[in-house]
């Protein structure tokens, strides 16, 4: 991916973690969460690149999920612990703006994997079955 987009990705994912971290709303967290692939969108439009595609569909997948709890009133009766969630999903989104400020132009897909898979375990524990799995301690945060 050209450098400059690079750069836009990742000045973009660190402003949206830190108004993450300054806002204990969970509805502002999402909002600014959304971010990640609205801009990961933009960026496929001027360059495609696979790894943004994939940070896309991950993080819009994950955002889908937590708003529409969010906006329904069964999220009382799941058995999560909401603060950990968003502080995990604002962590994650730090994590990801810290990978694309300094891969520069070599990327470490380890790396990545293991953060969008951060994501979607963070997305699995808010279905019914991962509520129960991390009931049961099988999901941890």
């Amino acid at each position: 991916m050209h450098k400059e987009l690079r750069e836009r990705l990742a000045k973009e994912y660190r402003y949206a973690a830190t108004k993450m971290q300054g806002s204990p709303p969970p509805m502002q967290k999402l909002y600014y969460f959304s971010v990640l692939f609205g801009e990961a969108n933009r960026v496929l439009n001027f360059e495609w690149d696979r790894d943004v595609a994939l940070i896309h569909m991950v993080t819009q997948q994950a955002y889908n999920q937590l708003i529409s709890l969010a906006q329904n009133p069964i999220i009382g009766s799941l058995p999560i612990e909401w603060p950990k969630v968003y502080e995990k999903l604002t962590q994650t989104t730090s994590d990801l703006a810290t990978y694309m400020e300094k891969t520069g132009d070599k990327d470490n897909r380890e790396e990545l994997c293991e953060i969008l898979g951060r994501l979607a375990e963070i997305t699995y524990a808010v279905s019914g079955n991962g509520a129960y799995l991390y009931e049961k301690g099988l999901i941890k945060f």
